[in-house]
């Protein structure tokens, strides 16, 4: 019997491993996709002074991290005329630093999509906070979970998907958001009977939403609620570790970038997915990082509730008096010995 349980776990791992494997290839041919076309549109020629001035600003970072390291030893040395100059050199190069990094490059065109992008997933996760407190959350959590539960858990997600489509963030006629990461969360938390339903009701919303990449988008949504259901069987009903998961929405994020790639235009679906890869990747993976806090931020409460810790502080108590109850009589055994070989001299 533990044979056929060990070798089921170890072919349910196996088949796990397995996505992960197709997933990883899927990504190699979109960078060699990416790559590809970068280099035939001479991207790397006219991209090298944008490296350069990244490259300028890590160095700087650099040096700024090595003097600061070393202002204590200065400090340490007595002298704090050498100390206090140290920080006044810092002040400056990050004046010098900020002054250049701002001519030489447009930050808000840079910096305002993933700021757009962090208030979509904040609203997404806000929703999923407070369905995280419900019972219904709790009890499919944790596999005691009644049709009522399932039911109530499948609407919730659905209502959290349909806002995540609904709100999205636009850089140059792409559209980004994190309805796949919900679907991908259903399916790793509820299962299929959770996951699959979200899928194809998700996947028929974004198409009916229209556009360029509805068709691509909509089967990457079906196929993300298939995959994450099965991990979910496969896993033994468990969510999956956290860094596994995070790796795992970043790995079907370029599958799905791989999908627009294949089923639309090259001269639309390459420069569409240039702007629209790092805010999906950035929006889904800190996500997931940010649900799986909630999931154990839920955990602690759960595990021990008060009745149950004043159940351990009592049992405490009563295990200390005990020890001292035994020590007591030990000691009047003792005293009781010595009484007796008194009264027999």
């Amino acid at each position: 019997m533990r044979r056929i349980k060990k070798t089921r776990s170890n072919r349910n791992s196996f088949l796990i491993a397995l996505i992960f494997l197709v997933l990883i290839v899927f990504n190699v041919v979109l960078y060699v996709s990416l790559i590809r076309f970068y280099f035939l549109a001479g991207f790397f020629k006219s991209s090298v002074e944008m490296f350069g001035q990244i490259f300028t600003m890590i160095s700087a970072i650099i040096i700024l991290g090595f003097i600061s390291t070393r202002l204590p030893q200065l400090r340490n040395m007595g002298d704090s005329s050498l100390y206090e100059i140290g920080y006044l050199i810092i002040i400056g190069l990050l004046s010098i630093i900020i002054s250049y990094f701002n001519k030489s490059t447009s930050t808000d065109a840079l910096v305002d999509p993933f700021v757009s992008m962090f208030e979509v997933l904040s609203v997404v996760l806000i929703l999923m906070l407070v369905m995280s407190k419900t019972s219904f959350f709790k009890n499919v959590k944790n596999d005691a979970a009644n049709k009522k539960d399932v039911v109530i858990c499948f609407f919730m997600f659905l209502i959290i998907a349909i806002v995540a489509s609904t709100y999205v963030v636009e850089v140059d006629g792409s559209y980004s958001n994190v309805r796949n990461l919900i679907v991908m969360i259903s399916g790793l938390f509820g299962g299929p009977v959770v996951g699959i339903p979200l899928a194809i009701l998700s996947g028929v919303y974004r198409f009916l939403m229209g556009g360029t990449t509805a068709f691509p988008c909509s089967i990457s949504t079906v196929i993300c609620g298939l995959m994450s259901s099965a991990i979910y069987i496969l896993n033994k009903k468990k969510f999956l570790k956290g860094y596994v998961a995070a790796l795992l929405i970043f790995l079907f994020i370029g599958f799905e970038m791989l999908l627009i790639v294949w089923l639309t235009p090259q001269n639309i679906s390459i420069p569409y997915i240039n702007n629209l890869y790092p805010l999906m990747v950035f929006g889904n993976v800190l996500g997931m990082i940010l649900f799986l806090m909630i999931i154990k931020e839920q955990e602690k409460p759960d595990e021990i509730d008060y009745e149950e810790l004043r159940i351990i502080e009592l049992e405490n108590a009563v295990n200390e008096y005990q020890n001292k109850i035994d020590k007591l009589e030990e000691d009047v055994d003792l005293l009781k010995k010595k009484n007796g070989l008194i009264k027999k001299k």
